[in-house]
């Protein structure tokens, strides 16, 4: 999944949440969400981040599920799924709405933690023909992100040496982490103009990323095979 081209895995993977909002399946949901959490734990994720990450999709599942139950339409009528009777639909209704937000946290999760944010980038940039300025723009934040980190930990030890203790988001912590990005803003767009970057002027592209044969089999078999699978298995 890493090595897959990021527009081709985004466009696949899109489609595949609009097929799980055509079919109100719980038995399709929660394989989808099989097939995401082995394919993210066979790229190098820890089980222990993606536990971590799992927790709040859990308890929105679990409310889920209690919500769809407590209000069915019809909660004496039975249903059969894949030769598997379910004698009551309230427990049918709460399946289906808890694997849903499990499926699309699965589909999330394995866009984010396989893909790396500067390739994807790039691949949006060269494929999509993302603007220049926002291509610019989104490295730019995403490079001023550790810095803001870094600054946010040196503020609470500021505050912990002369004994004052605050809120994780104080005002106190973030107003002046507030004005430190705005000069870094300021700096690096100056920077950036002062080196010739111009978002209307035509440039190369330093690393080409380009569309490989795995990415348009796994674009089609999310675009073509899995609606194909969920309705004749629906």
């Amino acid at each position: 999944m890493r090595a897959l081209n990021p527009a081709c895995k985004f466009l696949g993977l899109l489609a595949v949440t609009f097929v799980l909002a055509w079919r109100f399946n719980p038995v399709l949901n929660l394989a989808v969400f099989a097939v995401a959490v082995v394919l993210i734990l066979t790229n190098g994720v820890r089980v222990r981040t993606l536990a971590a990450w799992m927790v709040p999709i859990a308890l929105l599942a679990i409310g889920m599920f209690f919500t769809g139950y407590r209000f069915s339409a019809d909660a004496s009528m039975p249903v059969i799924a894949a030769d598997f009777l379910v004698s009551d639909s309230r427990i049918w209704n709460g399946l289906a709405q808890a694997s849903r937000v499990l499926a699309y946290a699965g589909v999330g999760f394995l866009f984010t933690l396989t893909t790396d944010r500067i390739y994807l980038i790039q691949s949006f940039r060269q494929q999509f023909h993302l603007p220049p300025v926002f291509a610019y723009g989104l490295l730019a934040a995403w490079g001023i992100v550790p810095q803001m980190l870094l600054e946010y930990k040196r503020t609470r030890l500021a505050f912990a040496a002369r004994g004052l203790k605050v809120m994780p988001f104080s005002p106190k912590l973030l107003r002046p982490l507030l004005v430190k990005s705005i000069r870094w803003s300021e700096e690096l767009a100056i920077a950036m103009e002062s080196k010739g970057f111009d978002g209307s002027a035509p440039r190369s592209c330093y690393a080409p990323v380009k569309v490989h044969a795995k990415d348009l089999v796994f674009l089609l078999a999310c675009v073509v095979l899995l609606p194909v699978l969920a309705a004749v298995f629906a």
